[in-house]
């Protein structure tokens, strides 16, 4: 959209009707041509919620042709119902001298989807009385559709685990039927598998909070602990990994679990070390595997 000096004077206004004509050296007008520019969706809006201002930028985000469409009109209903609440709290606190900030969804006027991050404060005149708020809000649709491409993408991966952990429980049970040994151990082995189902999806179903290699790896592994196979976790560092990375772990594990109960030292016997530490921005995790079995 063209920018013409009248909206830059008119914003300078809006910004500072009583105030200096000059802040840290620059002119209002400099400073409300910045404002104007911002790659952002700026906003002033009144004490009673509407609409004052709206930079260029914004309105081309927003998809606005007309301005006067929207000039005047309460902020709050240019969203959708279940954001409504959330501004109406961003006000409050606002009006208590506090910056909120949230994410929330809200299509643009010509209803393409879009997710943003905004953050409301308040505006003050020179004698610190509130005269309303400014509204900031950056478009974070590729982020938010990304992650929700990544939740779909996690979500079937841990069905797929969860499905290979019930069929090889199936399996095992199906061998070791009429066998009372073979049974015992493969509902230890069954619990097993369950109990790493557990620990990956509680990692997994974190809302975005990291969980520490230290925290997730013992999670993953402490179920196969038992008399015929030693689990011992060496030294573990303390590594930040997000959900996706936690789920690659456990699937990875839980593979090494299953090729040990068929062929090592989980079926057969023996000792499993494991440990992790960083190396050149990559981390390592270590199985190594001691088992009774004679390799074949």
């Amino acid at each position: 959209m063209p920018h013409h000096a009248s909206e830059y004077f008119g914003l300078s206004n809006t910004l500072a009707p009583t105030s200096p004509t000059s802040v840290l050296g620059l002119p209002i007008e400099t400073l409300a041509s910045i404002v104007e520019q911002s790659m952002d969706c700026v906003k002033l809006i009144d004490q009673d919620g509407r609409l004052s201002y709206m930079n260029a930028n914004g309105r081309c985000a927003m998809e606005i042709e007309d301005t006067r469409a929207v000039l005047g009109q309460p902020w709050l209903s240019l969203w959708p119902e279940e954001a409504r609440d959330t501004i109406t709290a961003a006000y409050a606190a606002a009006s208590e001298g506090r910056s909120s900030r949230f994410d929330a969804f809200c299509p643009t006027a010509k209803g393409t989807p879009k997710w943003w991050n905004v953050s409301v404060s308040p505006i003050r005149d020179d004698n610190g009385i509130m005269s309303g708020y400014v509204a900031i809000s950056r478009d974070v649709t590729d982020a938010e559709l990304t992650r929700q491409a990544l939740e779909t993408t996690t979500a079937e991966m841990r069905h797929r685990l969860k499905n290979s952990y019930a069929m090889f429980g199936s399996l095992l049970s199906g061998f070791a039927r009429g066998v009372p040994e073979r049974e015992a151990f493969a509902h230890d082995m069954i619990e097993r598998l369950a109990a790493l189902g557990t620990a990956q999806t509680l990692f997994a179903s974190r809302d975005h909070a990291p969980c520490e290699i230290s925290e997730l790896i013992p999670a993953l592994v402490r179920a196969f602990d038992g008399p015929n196979c030693s689990v011992e976790i060496e030294a573990l560092s303390a590594t930040h990994v997000d959900q996706g990375q936690a789920d690659a772990i456990a699937l990875v594990l839980g593979e090494l679990a299953v090729n040990s109960a068929k062929h090592g030292a989980l079926g057969g016997g023996g000792s499993i070390v494991l440990c992790a530490s960083e190396a050149e921005n990559c981390l390592l995790i270590e199985w190594r595997e001691r088992s009774k079995r004679p390799a074949t």
